[in-house]
């Protein structure tokens, strides 16, 4: 999936569970949206790889895109040291992370979650930045704007 699927989706994620934490409202919207672009940071010509195109080619070195960063090891490891941290900060983080390994794993590429150790691997029809997606970022579109009415106004 491309950058702006993966933070509408996650923004939906984010927006069904929004008032059931107590988490600052910017802050929680800023962790689902950083949560959900982060584990792209796996490939130097994505989104936030450009921002942090040294430490994103050093990722892609040792793990390459899709590998170790798309798993459910990580998330659970950086929402465990930010729980340690910033207590409940941890939750929106969560989520928008692994709304992008959802995502991710609707793609023909896939997602093996538990990489290096065994596959379990999804997969699934859509490629990615296609008209397939583009589909799908509209839906998703149309539900974060009834959402976002529904939760600040």
């Amino acid at each position: 999936m491309i950058f702006r699927t993966h933070l509408a989706f996650g923004l939906l994620l984010g927006l069904l569970f929004f008032d059931k934490f107590n988490v600052n409202k910017w802050l929680f919207l800023f962790l689902i949206l950083f949560g959900a672009a982060l584990p792209d940071i796996d490939h130097p010509k994505s989104r936030i790889g450009k921002k942090f195109r040294f430490l994103s080619k050093i990722i892609n070195f040792f793990f390459g895109h899709r590998k170790l960063i798309h798993t459910i090891f990580i998330p659970n490891i950086l929402s465990f040291i930010i729980r340690n941290f910033f207590g409940d900060s941890w939750i929106p983080f969560f989520i928008g992370y692994f709304s992008h390994l959802i995502m991710d794993s609707f793609t023909l590429e896939g997602v093996n979650f538990i990489h290096p150790f065994k596959q379990l691997r999804l997969q699934g029809f859509i490629e990615t930045g296609k008209k397939e997606e583009m589909v799908l970022f509209l839906i998703f579109v149309f539900f974060d704007s009834l959402l976002l009415y529904i939760v600040f106004f």
